[in-house]
């Protein structure tokens, strides 16, 4: 038994009849859900992205509740956030082979790149809990920062995030599955999601993840409704 993608370009619900409705309603929902959390979770965050790690202790520690919820709400986005990408790649492999392939890849495989660095912050609320100083909790994210096996996976994110919301985008885009503004929104959003972090505006970086929910949000609609585009063959 092997599967094939429909050579059609419009979906059907016959193309995908042996995907299981719930499933794909699942991948649609958490598809969207997970930028929303990502949004949330930068909001929340007591510190600003371009803040020093002086300033990101002293508001931690000043804040240590908004931090924590921040780390919940970017843990689980991550993890509803990638079953979903899942479903929509599918749906972008099925119209656009390699742009759909290549950008679900690097956009799937730089979050988790991101998600196995230290995160500072947990160390930090930990730091605090035990009673550790800040000064001693700025040195230990300094040097922590300084590392290339920390370093090294952030900058694949940073570059993988934003080449595979970009080759998803144009993969929607060629294949007519969403309205071609939304596929415009996922393009454009993480080029200025980048944008929004290095320069400290906190509302642009969440912004940025409610574009990218839209579009997921249109492409979970397509799913649901006609299925992934696939067939299966004897």
């Amino acid at each position: 038994m092997t599967t094939t993608p429909s050579p059609s370009r419009t979906p059907t619900a016959a193309a995908d009849a042996g995907t299981p409705r719930t499933a794909r309603l699942l991948a649609a929902i958490t598809a969207t859900l997970g930028p929303l959390m990502f949004a949330a979770a930068g909001l929340v965050a007591p510190y600003d992205t371009d803040a020093s790690s002086k300033e990101i202790a002293r508001d931690i520690a000043a804040h240590t509740g908004a931090a924590e919820l921040s780390v919940w709400l970017w843990t689980v986005g991550t993890v509803l956030f990638l079953p979903g990408l899942v479903g929509v790649a599918l749906l972008a492999v099925a119209r656009s082979a390699r742009l759909g392939l290549w950008g679900a890849v690097l956009f799937g495989t730089g979050l988790i790149a991101v998600n196995a660095t230290p995160n500072l912050d947990i160390v930090a609320l930990g730091g605090f809990e035990k009673g550790v100083s800040q000064d001693s909790l700025v040195r230990v994210a300094d040097g922590v920062n300084e590392l290339a096996v920390v370093n090294g996976p952030i900058l694949y994110f940073v570059a993988a995030h934003v080449v595979g919301a970009v080759l998803l985008g144009v993969a929607l885009l060629r294949g007519r599955v969403v309205p071609a503004w939304a596929a415009w929104l996922l393009i454009l959003s993480m080029p200025l999601n980048v944008a929004g972090y290095v320069i400290g505006i906190a509302a642009l970086t969440a912004l940025t993840f409610v574009m990218a929910a839209v579009a997921f949000g249109y492409a979970g609609l397509v799913l649901v409704r006609h299925g992934g585009g696939w067939t299966r063959t004897a």
